[in-house]
């Protein structure tokens, strides 16, 4: 559980972002799932508007916080919005403080067999990484790499058959040695 009294003495973060959602779930709530998700994990907090100019957090509180919940659930199991849910129930909660609901998801780091985490159907448009307070586009190459470390096994951890002693290097064997 997160401590919203906390939360309200500091400001966006790596891995904490704010959404006012006065009008429901904001469509960037799901960048900031996939970056979230893509990198180290972090939680969404839903009913917090932020002052531009001095960054201090302003409680709101979401109306229907139950409903809310409800349709974060229908849209994350939905594959032509996001690729994979990742979430599992006690991810996705409410919190109360002072008299108002607030809806909390906290998004943990995919499993490298998992990434990349995106919206929409097309990886290459859709997938995102976290930056210090942003949700920034991930670069194809970035999400090649994801796609590569995915595999069950990965590169390294062949055996490469027919190779002998005298493929190495022995400067670097000596060096490893040491």
């Amino acid at each position: 559980m997160i401590d919203l009294k906390e939360i309200f003495k500091s400001s966006e973060k790596v891995n904490v972002e704010v959404k006012a959602a006065q009008g429901g779930i904001p469509n960037s709530i799901w960048e900031t799932y996939s970056s979230f998700a893509n990198t180290f994990g972090g939680t969404i907090i839903l009913g917090i508007g932020e002052d531009k100019e001095t960054k201090k957090f302003i409680p709101m509180g979401v109306p229907n916080a139950e409903k809310m919940i409800s349709d974060i659930w229908n849209i994350v199991n939905n594959s032509q919005k996001v690729s994979r849910n990742i979430l599992l129930e006690r991810h996705v909660y409410v919190e109360q403080y002072e008299s108002k609901d607030y809806v909390v998801i906290e998004v943990p780091r995919a499993a490298r067999t998992s990434k990349p985490i995106y919206i929409g159907t097309d990886m290459f448009k859709g997938s995102y990484r976290r930056n210090h307070e942003g949700d920034y586009l991930c670069t194809e190459a970035e999400i090649k790499t994801m796609i590569r470390d995915s595999l069950d096994t990965s590169a390294d951890s062949a055996v490469l058959d027919n190779v002998g002693m005298d493929a190495l290097n022995s400067d670097s064997i000596k060096s490893y040695r040491t």
